[in-house]
C-alpha cells in the first residue's frame, strides 16, 4: 500500500519535514495523466517562472491551457494553483549559490582541437560535468540532505542498493561507510541476494537505493519491499518519473547530462561523498576508532604500496 506524503516526508524514524513540490510530484508522478506530466516536468524545468509569473504567463511559455497547471494543483492534492506557485517560491529560496559563472567560464573557454574543425570531446565532457555539478548544488536541500544523514546514522542496518550502472557507485559507497562501519551491507550485485538481506528489513533500518534509467528492476522492486517493512528508504535517481520514488521517503533527483551515449554520475558521486561526509560527522568516537584499527590491519597485511624512505 502507498504511503500518504505525510508519513512518506516525516518519515518512519520520525524526523519532521515540510513537503516540498519536488516531494509532491515525485509521489504522485505516476498517477498524473500524459498532460499533467508534461505539466510537471515543466513546473520542475522551470520553477523561476512559476513562482514570478502569471498563470497565463506560465502557460503560454508551456505552450500548454491554463486549466491544466490548475488540474495538475488539484491531482497533488493541493488546494490552488496558488500553492503550488508557493511551493516554487519555497524551492527558490532554499538555494544556494550557483556555479553558474564556473560552467560559463569553461564553456567560453573551449577552443577548436588540432584540426580546428571541432571542440576536443574532453572538453565537452567537464562542461557538461560542471553543468551538472552547477544544477547539483543549485537546487539541492540541505534540509532534506541532513534529514537522510540523520537517518542513516541512528538506523540499526543499512543497505544499500544499485544494479546495471548503478552497482560500481553502490559499491564505492558502500567502500567507503565499510571503513567506518559494521552495520552496512550493498546488495544488488555482485552476487548479494536482495532476497537475503531485504528478507527481515524492519523499521530500524535504512535502505538507499541509487537507479538511473533505464531502471533496474531489482531496484525498484528493493525500494517496494523495503517501503512495505517499514524502513527508511532513500531513492537517488535522474528523474521525476523514476518509478522508485513513490515508495521514498526521500528522493534526491541528480543531474546526469552527458554529450556521450551514457548518463553521466559525476553530480551522484558529489552527492554520495557529500552524505557519507555528514554521516561521518555525526557519528561517535567509534568511527574514528575503527578507521583506526582498520588503517593498522591494511599495514600489518601488506594492502598498501611501501613507502621507501629517502631521507
Amino acid at each position: 500500500m502507498k504511503q500518504s506524503v505525510s508519513k512518506r516526508i516525516t518519515g518512519v524514524l520520525g524526523v519532521d519535514k515540510r513537503i516540498t513540490i519536488n516531494d509532491l510530484i515525485a509521489h504522485h508522478y505516476e498517477e498524473l495523466s500524459p498532460q499533467l506530466k508534461i505539466a510537471a516536468d515543466h513546473v520542475m524545468g522551470h520553477l523561476d517562472d512559476v513562482a514570478s509569473r502569471s498563470l497565463r504567463a506560465v502557460a503560454t511559455g508551456s505552450k500548454m491551457n491554463p486549466p491544466t497547471f490548475s488540474r495538475l494543483a488539484k491531482a497533488l492534492d493541493l488546494g490552488s494553483y496558488e500553492e503550488l506557485r508557493e511551493l516554487c517560491r519555497h524551492a527558490i529560496r532554499a538555494r544556494h549559490i550557483s556555479f553558474a559563472d564556473k560552467a560559463s567560464g569553461l564553456q567560453s573557454a573551449i577552443a577548436q582541437d588540432d584540426s580546428g574543425t571541432r571542440t576536443p570531446f574532453a572538453l565537452m565532457q567537464s562542461a557538461a560535468a560542471i553543468r551538472n555539478i552547477e544544477k547539483f548544488a543549485n537546487d539541492l536541500d540541505l534540509d532534506r540532505l541532513r534529514t537522510a544523514a540523520d537517518g542513516l546514522v541512528v538506523a540499526e542496518r543499512v543497505f544499500v542498493v544499485g544494479c546495471l550502472a548503478s552497482a560500481g557507485f553502490a559499491q564505492y559507497f558502500g567502500y567507503m561507510a565499510n571503513l567506518a562501519f559494521t552495520h552496512w551491507q550493498v546488495v544488488g550485485s555482485n552476487g548479494v541476494s536482495l532476497t537475503t538481506a531485504l528478507t527481515d528489513l524492519t523499521g530500524a533500518d535504512a535502505v538507499l537505493v541509487i537507479t538511473m534509467e533505464p531502471y533496474a528492476k531489482r531496484s525498484i522492486y528493493a525500494a517496494q519491499i523495503a517501503c512495505e517493512s517499514g524502513a527508511f528508504v532513500i531513492v537517488i535517481s535522474d528523474s521525476n518519473s523514476c518509478p522508485a520514488y513513490r515508495f521514498a521517503g526521500h528522493s534526491f533527483t541528480v543531474p546526469t547530462d552527458s554529450p556521450q551515449f551514457f548518463s553521466s554520475y559525476i553530480a551522484t558521486l558529489a552527492l554520495l561523498e557529500s552524505l557519507m561526509g555528514m554521516i561521518i560527522r555525526r557519528s561517535g568516537p567509534d568511527v574514528r576508532r575503527r578507521l583506526e584499527a582498520v588503517e593498522l590491519n591494511n599495514h600489518r597485511l601488506g594492502e598498501y604500496w611501501p613507502v621507501i624512505d629517502q631521507s
